[in-house]
């Protein structure tokens, strides 16, 4: 169909083409990254985790994993000293829990990956007010730790390295539910209650 043959019909789809651009272009003008709920303190001061649990070295990789996703976040100022804190997070490990997951197909008894969790109770004082935002409030994370290497030689050999293979899937499983209960506890933070 030739447009300049019929310049009305032209007109109109410039028309509609700029209806349309510009109903989109409005409907972005309000648009903003981040949460819109208000968070009613702007600093907080962090204990350290405790660790009342049978997780292995934890309290100093769940510390610092809470801390860096709050510092990442930015929502709310992290601060060094409990005084100048608007509020204060508490965080408890009081659970850590682990099961076999797959087994080993030649001896039904030995696991080839484990199923991790771990419990936290959290609670967050406004210092302001002298009351808690929330308290006891149980966030879990769980992950699995993989231990299984069927490249292994010899029987000695490969009993020594499932060992040392199960301690540093461990290791690397508490990294990653350390990441994941952090990101559980600043969304519970720094979310409407």
């Amino acid at each position: 169909m030739n447009t300049t043959s019929h310049p009305s019909l032209a007109r109109a789809l410039i028309g509609l083409v700029s209806i349309v651009a510009l109903s989109l272009l409005n409907g972005c003008a309000n648009y903003h990254l981040g949460s819109s709920a208000q968070i009613p303190f702007k600093s907080i001061y962090i204990k350290p985790a405790t660790n009342h649990s049978f997780a292995p070295q934890a309290q100093p990789i769940v510390s610092a994993q809470i801390r860096e996703t709050f510092i990442r976040d930015a929502r709310v100022k992290l601060v060094a000293n409990q005084a100048d804190a608007d509020a204060v997070l508490y965080v408890d490990l009081t659970d850590y829990d682990r099961s076999g997951g797959s087994r080993n197909s030649t001896d039904t008894a030995i696991a080839n990956d484990f199923n991790i969790r771990i419990t936290a109770k959290v609670s967050l004082y406004d210092q302001s007010k002298g009351s808690y935002l929330f308290q006891q409030r149980s966030i879990q994370a769980n992950t699995k730790a993989y231990i299984g290497n069927p490249y292994n030689g010899g029987t000695a050999a490969k009993v020594d390295n499932q060992i040392i293979s199960y301690q540093l899937s461990e290791r690397q499983a508490m990294e990653q539910l350390a990441r994941e209960i952090a990101r559980k506890i600043t969304d519970q933070v720094l979310s409407p209650w």
